[in-house]
């Protein structure tokens, strides 16, 4: 499986991390790194592009509530766009949907609420 990819990109006051496979143990550490050099340089409204997301395993849903609560309480938010069916269902059987800022698409995140 190899390492995850991920694409980061600034557009407007948002940082937008693309995520290009699946969110699981084998990728993780990558990402925690990847959201470690966000925060350092104090951008604390991310949005995680899942438009490439086949899959998210527990290790995952973990990373992600660590970024969440790392991001609310420095003022910050993060936000979730493009789950795919999969993706939508795992954050909804663990219930973990109502935390997350959920999007439909990119666009509408970056348009969305702080």
């Amino acid at each position: 499986m190899g390492s995850a990819q991920f694409h980061v990109a600034t557009v407007g006051v948002n940082t937008v991390v693309t995520i290009r496979d699946s969110l699981t143990h084998q990728t993780c550490e990558e990402l925690q790194k990847t959201f470690n050099e966000v925060v350092t340089k104090t951008r604390n409204r991310v949005v995680l592009d899942f438009k490439a997301v086949p899959f998210i395993d527990s290790q995952g849903l973990e990373l992600l509530l660590t970024m969440h609560e790392t991001l609310v309480n420095s003022g910050g938010v993060l936000k979730i766009a493009s789950l795919n069916a999969v993706c939508r269902d795992i954050l909804v059987v663990t219930r973990l949907i109502t935390l997350f800022r959920v999007y439909g698409d990119l666009s509408e995140a970056l348009r969305g609420e702080a």
